[in-house]
């Protein structure tokens, strides 16, 4: 929440740093000072995989509502997600937990809609042919049963400090080589491992006032 404990303003919201839906949502620098980007939406439906703490899975969710999607979270622990619609873009109705059927929504540029699944032991729904600007993100604390089932369909995975036995089976599942995951064992909590397109990326995420304000320090738990 802000310090006037009131929602983020829409610009305000705007000028965390994201960037439009053709670039990518920005998770941070690298070491040669460039922007990580995730191409979160696309044109085609898209699944992510994120292997990491909660913070860091708010803080995607958060910068994607930057981006004007609309949240649908399955989830056990609904406190995980209360109220971060309404204090991140003044609209509780932009983060919903939902049970059940898949919500009957259509994601359109600038309009993405974003589906987390939170829930450990069940699988996450698949997307379906066609769903343009729909993204499925499966959060896990660790490479668990549910992690395995994301990874072996994703475009991309989100992954923070792991054992490098772990890294190297992540990134073989994204067609990465496994020397370049070497470095995920020793991550610090405020950064995070980007796997896409035949790459990994380090990130630092630089995390903004409002970020922790709302979420606190980073952390891997």
């Amino acid at each position: 929440m802000t310090r006037a404990g009131q929602p983020i303003s829409p610009a305000a919201a705007g000028a965390i740093g994201m960037h439009a839906e053709h670039t990518g949502l920005l998770l941070g620098r690298g070491a040669d000072g460039d922007a990580v980007l995730l191409r979160l939406f696309r044109p085609q439906p898209t699944r992510v995989a994120l292997i990491g703490g909660l913070w860091l899975a708010r803080v995607t969710v958060f910068r994607a509502l930057a981006l004007g999607a609309q949240v649908f979270v399955r989830t056990s622990d609904e406190r995980r997600w209360h109220g971060l619609g309404e204090v991140a873009v003044g609209n509780p109705d932009r983060v919903r937990v939902v049970t059940g059927g898949r919500p009957a929504v259509a994601g359109r540029v600038g309009e993405p809609v974003l589906h987390v699944h939170d829930i450990e032991g069940q699988r996450a729904f698949d997307l379906r042919p066609g769903e343009a600007w729909q993204t499925t993100l499966t959060i896990s604390a660790q490479l668990t049963d549910t992690a395995a089932d994301a990874l072996a369909v994703a475009d991309a995975a989100l992954v923070q400090r792991m054992w490098a036995q772990q890294a190297v089976y992540v990134a073989a599942r994204l067609g990465v080589d496994p020397d370049a995951s070497s470095e995920v064992e020793n991550l610090p909590d405020d950064t995070v491992a980007l796997l896409s397109d035949g790459q990994a990326r380090v990130a630092w995420i630089s995390a903004t006032d409002i970020e922790q304000q709302m979420f606190g320090p980073p952390g891997r738990l």
